[in-house]
């Protein structure tokens, strides 16, 4: 019963994701659906990834962002950088945070509140923005990098949507996924990441360290309105 419920959350989701791919709190919706004992197999060999149980193992509090204390950091931080990107976008901080009343120490929640709360320093680091073709393009990062099933589902959301709806922004959209998908192939894997400890530390040493340049950065950052270059 407990599945069913869960694969129905999940088919919800999805539609709402197939008619409209810019909003957010689908994408969290599709976390929350998803369903780590899928008959795939998917979700078994994701969280049998050698990443996923170093996560698991080190038992790390979920991320708290306090953007009030991200403000006052310096020009060029991880955690600034975070800030400035939150209030240009007018995002509110708390749709950001969901699951606070769930117990944390199971695994599978574990993981998927490491994921959610991280969700914007991935856009960050990698440069992708929060259109519905740099969503694409950070999805097809996180299929290429640590091979997360959700991710495939919501590219699939995405062109299917570019296909029945919006068929001018497919061309962007595909070529997102590409540039996604090439620069998670060449990064370092983001999973486990302590983002906490990153957030007072300079955005372009943290991308030197996980393996993205300050050209894949701005190659993300260009299909939207506002790329996201580190400063100096």
């Amino acid at each position: 019963m407990r599945k069913l419920a869960s694969t129905l959350r999940f088919i919800s989701a999805y539609v709402r994701l197939v008619r409209n791919p810019a909003q957010l709190d689908v994408v969290f919706k599709l976390i929350g659906g998803a369903d780590g004992s899928d008959q795939s197999g998917a979700f078994e060999r994701f969280f049998g990834r050698d990443d996923v149980q170093a996560l698991i193992a080190r038992r790390m509090p979920p991320l708290e962002l306090d953007l009030v204390a991200l403000r006052r950091l310096p020009e060029g931080t991880v955690g600034r950088a975070f800030a400035e990107f939150i209030d240009v976008r007018g995002f509110d901080i708390t749709d950001l945070h969901h699951h606070n009343a769930v117990d944390s120490s199971d695994p599978v929640v574990q993981v998927k509140l490491h994921l959610e709360r991280s969700h914007d320093l991935w856009h960050v680091v990698t440069g992708f923005d929060t259109d519905v073709a740099g969503e694409l393009g950070l999805q097809a990062f996180y299929l290429a990098n640590i091979d997360t099933p959700v991710a495939l589902a919501i590219l699939s959301g995405g062109l299917l949507n570019a296909l029945l709806r919006d068929p001018a922004d497919g061309r962007r959209r595909l070529e997102a996924v590409a540039i996604g998908w090439r620069h998670g192939k060449a990064a370092r894997s983001f999973m486990g990441l302590d983002w906490a400890a990153l957030l007072r530390r300079p955005l372009a040493e943290v991308r030197a360290e996980l393996g993205i340049t300050e050209a894949m950065a701005v190659e993300a950052g260009r299909l939207g309105a506002a790329p996201l270059a580190a400063a100096a």
